[in-house]
């Protein structure tokens, strides 16, 4: 018996543990009990201490991912409804998301969905910069959450939406409003794959070559499927095509605010 869990990606003050809170407090049904696992590398957040007290969630910190493998496997899955599963925003997205199907392969938890929360003001603010990153998002989720619009201009983000609509995303795209709430949170629960990558997906080599008595291929061909295009690596192991983590970015988004 696997916990589904449901890794949440995203910069720093993006609001990722308040869209968490609000799905613990207004998407769980009587009896569930989710646990969020958060990374010691995170700046405190006002909802730690929401998620901390409350009487169906609790909270973990982890230093690293063997940190966090070891506190997953003291786990019950008996008594756990859901583990919300809060990437490092102060480390590589492309590791993290590595970092987390590691955990996953180890048989506790089964990933469930993917959240992508988007910091709308720090994407109008510092497009060139973090389009990539912002893409990155998109690539691998299942639900993405336009947070912090205050900050941004309406007409950012429904270009942000057209984008993805005309690159035929498959994801779910949600508003979340200043107290870091989306409309439904049960519904971003709803335990369905929608992600475009297919990073965590089983991959059977012979079955994607659809291959019969009729359809050979006259040239030689791999049975390795090929990797994820970011999280590609050369043969030194450096990633092929490196997305800068945005940190910075949030954090100058924040300030300017701030400012006005």
């Amino acid at each position: 018996m696997q916990i589904p869990a449901y890794l949440v990606i995203g910069t720093p003050t993006s609001g990722r543990r308040g869209v968490v809170w609000d799905a613990v407090e207004r998407g769980s049904m009587e009896g569930e009990f989710s646990v969020v696992f958060v990374s010691a590398g995170e700046k405190p957040s006002d909802f730690d201490a929401a998620i901390a007290g409350a009487d169906n969630a609790g909270i973990v910190k982890y230093s690293d991912a063997a940190d966090a493998a070891e506190k997953l496997g003291a786990l019950d899955p008996r008594k756990i409804s859901r583990v919300f599963y809060l990437a490092d925003s102060t480390k590589s997205l492309a590791d993290e998301i590595e970092s987390f199907k590691g955990l996953a392969s180890g048989g506790k938890i089964r990933l469930a969905r993917i959240w992508s929360v988007v910091d709308c003001s720090m994407a109008e603010k510092f497009p060139k910069q973090t389009a990539k990153y912002v893409d990155m998002l998109s690539h691998f989720a299942d639900c993405v959450l336009l947070s912090r619009r205050s900050g941004a201009s309406g007409r950012s983000v429904e270009e942000l939406k057209a984008q993805w609509e005309k690159m035929r995303r498959p994801h779910v795209v949600e508003y979340v409003d200043k107290n870091f709430r989306t409309k439904n949170p049960i519904e971003l629960l709803i335990d369905e794959a929608r992600r475009i990558s297919m990073f965590f997906d089983e991959f059977d080599p012979v079955d994607e070559l659809e291959l019969d008595a009729e359809n050979l291929p006259e040239e030689p061909f791999s049975l390795e499927r090929k990797p994820d295009p970011y999280l590609a690596r050369l043969p030194g192991g450096m990633r092929a095509d490196p997305v800068e983590n945005p940190a910075q970015y949030a954090l100058k988004a924040r300030m300017m605010e701030n400012e006005k």
